[in-house]
């Protein structure tokens, strides 16, 4: 064999030897992305994720997304951390605390600045908002929880002190329900699709919204990941925020098949997703903008609610590399 022919045999075999061991993968970096869901049965939380699924436009952003669902903050959180999920559909609250608890967590991308939080109270109750709440037993899931943090800072905005307030931790919305339909508690705060639904049963209704209190920027919902991730992830999350951007836009555009789909994929009475579709799909922000202001409200609470010793600085929760914050 001659030396050209040699030479050429050697670069083949160099080249299928890297094929095989993944030393020159042709096809890039990788475009995988695993989204954990903090409430997977949650409009808010949930609904963004799923029509870019069913609507395509992941794969239409060169993205191979995989969704997770979880039933509360802090096991998304350890899910991330521990490198199992990617990024987290979650609230304002999961990404300060996470970082306060030096889990490197930080909000990239806003998905709901204004709260859907209401009171809720018995069909047949005077309560007609926060500021009535002095005295009362109100039920929250648990400590140091988003329920906790609305219960505080709405009566803070209605003259009340938390102190006056006695709160119950229940757990899931299903005992909080039940718990309020015995008499235990004369109040408790959810997304407003728990008074929709105890409406419908003549068993409850909403007393008053706490964006009402609070304002529009409470940023209520967001997408968080480790600051790490983010740093090395910088272009597969700015498709991530494009696909998130194009859900929320097409669920403006078709409230009928959205809400078809929150019945499908949320499991939501058709009655119920049609009243929740109406209440919230205008408070959706679709370029992402975060609100400093509403995250720097979590980070002043955490010491009252029992979850850090001190407020962490926004440099350590907030992330401002995929899109700027307001």
């Amino acid at each position: 064999m001659n030396l050209t022919l040699k030479i050429a045999a050697v670069a083949a075999l160099c080249a299928s030897a890297l094929t095989a061991c993944g030393g020159d993968d042709a096809s890039g970096p990788s475009t995988s992305i695993k989204i954990g869901l903090v409430q997977a049965q949650d409009f808010v939380h949930a609904m963004p994720a799923r029509v870019a699924v069913k609507q395509g436009f992941f794969k239409e952003e060169g993205l191979e997304v995989s969704v997770v669902d979880f039933t509360s903050g802090s096991d998304l959180t350890k899910a991330m951390t521990g490198g199992s999920i990617d990024v987290g559909a979650a609230t304002g609250l999961d990404a300060v605390s996470g970082a306060a608890k030096n889990l490197e967590t930080q909000a990239f991308f806003g998905v709901m600045a204004k709260s859907p939080m209401a009171l809720i109270v018995p069909r047949d109750s005077g309560i007609t908002g926060f500021s009535g709440l002095a005295g009362k037993k109100v039920g929250i899931s648990k400590v140091g929880s988003l329920t906790d943090y609305m219960i505080r800072a709405t009566a803070d905005a209605s003259g009340v002190t938390a102190e006056e307030i006695k709160k119950v931790p229940l757990g899931a919305p299903s005992a909080t329900m039940a718990a309020m339909k015995r008499g235990d508690i004369d109040a408790f705060v959810l997304p407003v699709n728990f008074g929709f639904l105890l409406a419908s049963k003549n068993e409850g209704k909403i007393a008053q919204r706490a964006s009402e209190v609070l304002g529009p920027e409470s940023q209520f919902a967001l997408l968080m990941a480790k600051k790490s991730y983010i740093g090395e992830n910088e272009a597969n999350l700015r498709k991530l925020a494009k696909a998130y951007t194009r859900s929320i836009e097409w669920m403006k555009a078709n409230r009928q098949p959205a809400i078809d789909l929150a019945v499908a994929e949320v499991g939501m009475p058709a009655p119920l997703a049609g009243q929740t579709y109406d209440a919230l799909i205008g408070d959706f922000t679709p370029d992402g903008a975060l609100s400093t202001a509403g995250l720097a409200d979590y980070a002043k609470a955490l010491p009252k609610l029992g979850i850090a010793t001190s407020s962490p600085a926004e440099e350590s929760y907030l992330s401002t590399q995929i899109i700027t914050a307001k």
